[in-house]
């Protein structure tokens, strides 16, 4: 069974050493050194950001990694999400997680759309974006810069129309957020 805890203080060690593993950091937007200060510091901007909400994904009250929304909207109905699987042996739940945060997001919170973004490469989460219902709506050519290469980012959206649509089995995934 998956819950969804606030991110809290007490989580962000935890964080940190999924945030740094070379297995979790290869396929994010942003490369982070290990700062538990930074961490903090990053921690508190969030939390008094009503445009920002943070979880820690949990599986039969095992904590096994982090999601999402960002640049939350509410005016204009739409977010950003990410999120990735901290704990390897996990990584087997990483493509039904999302049917949680899109029945919340399009159910609870009556959002619109979700934006996402995937780096070059991340050919895994592209297909199940796609599988999901989202539409590449472009990409950033040589965007980011990692590694000493640029990466391009592509970037895709899912609107609630297209996720009912298109996933109506999904409706039975619906988890506890805590808010």
């Amino acid at each position: 069974m998956f819950e969804f805890i606030k991110l809290r203080e007490e989580h962000l060690e935890k964080v940190l050493n999924w945030r740094t593993k070379e297995d979790v950091t290869r396929y994010m937007i942003t490369d982070i050194e290990y700062d538990l200060d930074k961490q903090i510091k990053w921690f508190n901007q969030i939390t008094n950001n009503p445009s920002e909400k943070y979880w820690i994904i949990c599986y039969n009250s095992v904590q096994i990694g982090l999601i999402s929304l960002n640049d939350i909207d509410y005016k204009n109905k739409h977010t950003r999400w990410g999120y990735y699987i901290g704990e390897e042996e996990y990584r087997i739940y990483g493509g039904i997680i999302p049917h949680y945060l899109y029945n919340y997001v399009f159910g609870t919170l009556c959002l619109n759309k979700i934006n996402a973004e995937v780096l070059e490469g991340n050919e895994n989460v592209m297909k199940l974006n796609l599988l999901h219902g989202y539409r590449k709506v472009g990409v950033f050519k040589k965007h980011i810069y990692k590694n000493d290469k640029f990466y391009d980012l592509y970037l895709l959206e899912l609107t609630k129309e297209d996720w009912k649509k298109a996933n109506k089995r999904y409706d039975k995934y619906e988890a506890y957020f805590e808010i």
